[in-house]
């Protein structure tokens, strides 16, 4: 599209952090009238994108992130082994102290004991990988068998099983 009378051009680089763990980085121009409606067409290309990043909106906190309402009646029946599993399966890699807070923020208390222990003992250490995120921090996500794993909990809880 040929430049307009009057637009400039500006150098854009956006950041937009995915997961705790992950963050996608794009750099280029634009050509607009002003810095505002620049910045205008580099939100509208985020967000089409399905990047999170628009200033003003927060990225998701641990509370708000996407452990299935529906599931939160059965979390008592749950083991801690299937909570920490479904936990991964929808909210991505977390640390041990994250683990411990989003459990207690669900109600069902992970206790730091439980994950010091009973989570680096087999087979349920077997479910899961430590991986140090761009903090420099220990995360815990899913291996393929947790995964599978947590697919049959969820099956079951949801009656397919």
């Amino acid at each position: 599209m040929p430049p307009e009378h009057g637009d400039q051009e500006f150098e854009v680089e956006v950041e937009s952090q995915i997961s705790p763990t992950t963050s996608v980085r794009l750099r280029g121009s634009i050509r607009a009238p002003s810095l505002e409606e620049a910045l205008k067409k580099v939100w509208s290309i985020v967000a089409s994108a399905g990047l999170p990043g628009e200033p003003g909106v927060k990225p998701p906190q641990l509370g708000e992130r996407r452990f299935p309402q529906e599931l939160l009646p059965h979390l008592p029946s749950l083991t801690n082994k299937d909570f920490v599993a479904l936990l991964l399966y929808f909210e991505g890699p977390m640390s041990r102290e994250q683990i411990s807070q989003r459990s207690r923020e669900l109600g069902k208390t992970i206790s730091k004991t439980w994950l010091d222990t009973e989570f680096f003992r087999r087979p349920i250490k077997d479910l899961f990988i430590a991986e140090t995120d761009a903090s420099g921090s220990k995360v815990y996500r899913l291996t393929e068998v947790g995964r599978v794993e947590a697919e049959g909990v969820l099956a079951r809880l949801r009656g397919k099983a």
